[in-house]
């Protein structure tokens, strides 16, 4: 991963679902410290990472509702 000028660059192949989600985490502290740089306080920060996370976490809720999406498919 790099970032030059306010823009990531991520590149990655055989990513396992695991590490998949150790970047996720990754990228969330990236953002995190990237927000207190910029001034936002620690609850700020938290607060926006919530709402990004309850936002994402509505939308899989909505596919799974609508039978976009199969829990029990594997593939």
């Amino acid at each position: 991963m790099t970032v030059r000028d306010d823009k990531v660059n991520f590149e990655g192949q055989d990513i396992s679902v695991e590490e998949l989600a150790q970047i996720a985490g990754f990228l969330q502290v990236f953002v995190g410290m990237e927000g207190l740089k910029r001034g936002l306080d620690m609850d700020d920060v938290k607060n926006n990472m919530l709402d990004i996370h309850l936002a994402a976490m509505e939308t899989l809720e909505e596919q799974l509702r609508a039978g976009k999406l199969d829990p029990d498919d594997s593939s």
